[in-house]
């Protein structure tokens, strides 16, 4: 294709490009400015802002759309001779294209940048110096079928603690490699379960939520003369319930259009609130169904430190797992929606997304370094 034909097939398609481009980019400034603001509580926005990185990606495609466009829309040469030439003749309204939508993506794409990448960038950390444990967090899938490699996989990494949830009743003898590895062990039947190399001084069952009564495991357990309170939980799926619960159905636009955090949220503002009485350094982790972009995950950053973000390297997504669902193992984890939060007592010293085992998730594990007294 010669240039000029070139130049004016640019000429034809500008107009509606630029319209298009000029749509998302305002689209996308009123919800940025709604997230700085934090404004949350309906489904629509709520489901934005747990998938909110992947609405700023267009940007990295229709910035330099829209600067091709715009030149393509340009007059050709000749033409701007001849308006030079007769300088009492101004262009008509409208022959020049507006250039704000091209500032407009600038600034977009550096809010996505500092919002969404920045915080994913790895940073090298100090090796340990004191004591350190190590732990592992893995939604283990009710309706994994391929346990005895999950269990495999945990017994070779070796961690001290590990945090399982949908352990599903009948889990016990699935699970009997662990039982041999693993002198202690909790759990809430069909939800959180927690083995531990190191003693099990207090063990109890804490209601995060009034009804139906979904609940989190917190033990207390002695290293070595140290008390870690270890907090196991599953939270709830953000959607509203249906007639017949099937949690394998609970994936697809069907889901998308149940969406509902209320019940989720409210769990995890009364996990803050017990929170806040606890005495001991404390570790919590698991399966939260919360996006880290979800805005109600600064709400927890602000009382807990996020292992992944101190040391985990890149986006440390989860879930869902593409086979274990039945889709194309083309498609990777889309969300990071594990978790293992810690107190201000513990550092961060590594952190790691583990192989695909059998779950829809994958396992997360750290390494934690007791800060000096």
């Amino acid at each position: 294709m010669h240039w000029a034909a070139l130049q004016d097939l640019l000429r034809r398609v500008a107009t509606p490009i630029r319209q298009f481009i000029a749509l998302y980019a305002s689209a996308l400034a009123l919800f940025a400015l709604l997230r700085l603001l934090r404004v949350s509580g309906t489904p629509a926005l709520d489901l934005a802002n747990t998938f909110a990185p992947y609405l700023f990606l267009p940007l990295l495609l229709t910035f330099p759309l829209s600067v091709i466009v715009t030149r393509g829309q340009a007059p050709p040469l000749s033409r701007a001779h001849k308006r030079l030439a007769r300088p009492g003749k101004l262009p008509a309204a409208g022959t020049q294209p507006p250039r704000w939508t091209a500032l407009l993506q600038i600034l977009l794409i550096g809010f996505g940048l500092y919002t969404f990448a920045l915080p994913a960038i790895y940073q090298p950390l100090p090796p340990p110096t004191g004591a350190t444990f190590s732990l592992v967090t893995f939604n283990v899938q009710g309706s994994n079928a391929e346990l005895q490699r999950a269990t495999d996989w945990l017994i070779e990494a070796a961690p001290d603690l590990i945090l399982l949830q949908e352990t599903a009743e009948g889990y016990d003898q699935r699970l009997a490699p662990l039982y041999a590895v693993y002198a202690h062990e909790a759990h809430i039947e069909g939800s959180a379960r927690i083995f531990s190399r190191f003693p099990i001084r207090e063990r109890q069952a804490i209601s995060i939520e009034d009804a139906p009564g979904r609940q989190a495991l917190r033990l207390v357990l002695d290293q070595d003369g140290r008390e870690l309170a270890v907090y196991a939980l599953h939270l709830t799926l953000p959607l509203k319930p249906r007639a017949n619960p099937d949690p394998d159905a609970d994936i697809g636009l069907e889901a998308l259009l149940r969406y509902d955090e209320s019940r989720r949220n409210k769990q995890i503002q009364r996990l803050l609130a017990l929170l806040e009485d606890e005495a001991l350094p404390a570790i919590v982790a698991g399966d939260f169904n919360m996006s880290d972009s979800s805005l109600i995950y600064a709400d927890i950053a602000a009382e807990l430190s996020d292992a992944w973000r101190a040391a985990g390297n890149g986006a440390g997504r989860t879930w869902p797992q593409a086979e274990a669902i039945g889709l194309p193992r083309v498609i990777h984890p889309l969300l990071r929606i594990d978790y293992i939060w810690h107190s201000e007592e513990l550092r961060a010293a590594a952190a790691a997304v583990g192989p695909a085992i059998g779950s829809d998730h994958l396992p997360v594990s750290a390494v934690m370094e007791w800060r000096a007294r």
